[in-house]
């Protein structure tokens, strides 16, 4: 009997998208015998693992609010003495399970932690991120452009943008070099595509990679949800005849804009789905006025993809895991961006003519009811997801994702 090969999953605690990410990948294979799957995630996300069918382990991370702070301030995203420890705490779990391959989400010391011990490894990151991906310049939110209008830092932040990246890359090549490790050219996209793989959470009709090495490989939009329960309103949301806009900022996206965000949906005429994903919604966020004029139901969390399914609109910071899912249920989106990341796949989405994005320190109540107006009575919006929906539904990455495990040594 063939020997079954050990896969490693390392789920950094940065934001909710860089746990799901390995979890749908990890099940995707969970039920192949040929693999011996073990997975390793902050403790605060175990609630989504119980029952499993493979190996669950903690991995202790830098807290999410520390990684956003990083962030917001354009600090590099984890401190010198956090990636030392990592490196440790990676190198600990390898010589532990000695896997096959290490497979790591936003996971930035796995690079050097898998060359240290001589195992191969892979990283998952979006294709906008990839050298070999369209160039999109994105400027994020800073305290700067809360007081200068983005559009005119535009130009001056396009000209520094590559010394931006070399500084993030230089801080990283300093704790390279204390371990040994070769430095990286001083380009952020070299820094996130850092792997003897490079798995895209992506299809490639949406995010080409032209001129792409044969390592680095499309594993599809690794869409994944727990199991929730539906909330006892889910009936009569479903017998209210306005249309309903689903909001779902997920763990990193600007709670702040609730205020602004109700007030301009209280204009139209719609049903309002707000998901709270865990997190405190501040008590000024519902208006009185506001909430006498809506209809709004409320969870902690939903059942992404079938609530966008019910949906005109949803309502997302931007970043992938919220568009993608709503894409794959055909439904356009209102992206309210803050961070690069969230920046750069709303430019795609907009491209594309999936929805708008609205960028967070512009996000008046009076742009937000003009773009949410637009999405919902022009035809183009659906027109242009419908379409995009069947691509993400035909182009199954996952299984490519099983084809490339057969072949690691």
């Amino acid at each position: 009997m063939a020997r079954r090969k050990l896969i490693l999953f390392l789920a950094e605690g940065a934001t909710m998208a860089h746990f799901v990410r390995p979890v749908a990948l990890a099940d995707s294979v969970s039920a192949d015998s040929s693999f011996e799957i073990h997975l390793y995630a902050p403790s605060r996300f175990a609630r989504y693992l119980t029952g499993k069918p493979y190996s669950i382990g903690e991995l202790k991370t830098m807290p999410g609010e520390d990684f956003l702070a990083n962030i917001a301030r354009g600090r590099p995203l984890f401190p010198a003495p956090v990636l030392k420890d990592y490196v440790a705490a990676d190198r600990e779990l390898i010589r532990t399970l000695r896997p096959d391959i290490v497979i790591g989400d936003m996971r930035l010391s796995l690079p050097i932690s898998s060359r240290l011990e001589q195992t191969p490894c892979a990283v998952i990151i979006n294709a906008y991120w990839s050298p070999y991906a369209k160039h999109r310049s994105a400027l994020p939110e800073l305290p700067l452009t809360r007081v200068i209008p983005p559009q005119l830092l535009g130009p001056i932040y396009r000209a520094s943008e590559p010394i931006a990246f070399a500084l993030h890359v230089a801080h990283m090549n300093r704790v390279r070099k204390k371990f040994g490790v070769p430095p990286l050219p001083l380009d952020l996209r070299r820094l996130y595509t850092d792997g003897d793989y490079v798995l895209y959470a992506d299809v490639p009709e949406f995010l080409p990679t032209p001129g792409a090495p044969p390592n680095h490989l499309y594993v599809g939009i690794c869409d994944w949800a727990p199991p929730i329960a539906k909330p006892d309103w889910w009936d009569r949301m479903l017998e209210d005849p306005k249309p309903k806009v689903f909001i779902s900022l997920g763990s990193s996206g600007p709670v702040r804009v609730l205020p602004a965000l109700l007030t301009a949906l209280a204009r139209l005429p719609v049903s309002v789905i707000l998901s709270t994903s865990g997190r405190d919604v501040p008590k000024h966020a519902v208006p009185e006025d506001t909430g006498k004029k809506l209809t709004l139901y409320t969870a902690n969390l939903l059942p992404f993809v079938e609530t966008a399914r019910h949906s005109a609109v949803v309502v997302s910071h931007g970043g992938s895991g919220g568009l993608y899912p709503a894409i794959a249920a055909g439904t356009p989106v209102l992206a309210i961006p803050s961070n690069a990341d969230q920046h750069l796949s709303t430019m795609v989405l907009v491209e594309h003519g999936a929805g708008l994005g609205v960028r967070v320190e512009e996000a008046s109540s009076e742009r937000l009811s003009s773009a949410l107006q637009r999405i919902i009575f022009e035809s183009s919006f659906k027109e242009a997801v419908t379409f995009l929906s069947t691509i993400f539904q035909q182009d199954r990455g996952v299984d490519g994702f099983k084809e490339f495990l057969k072949v690691i040594p």
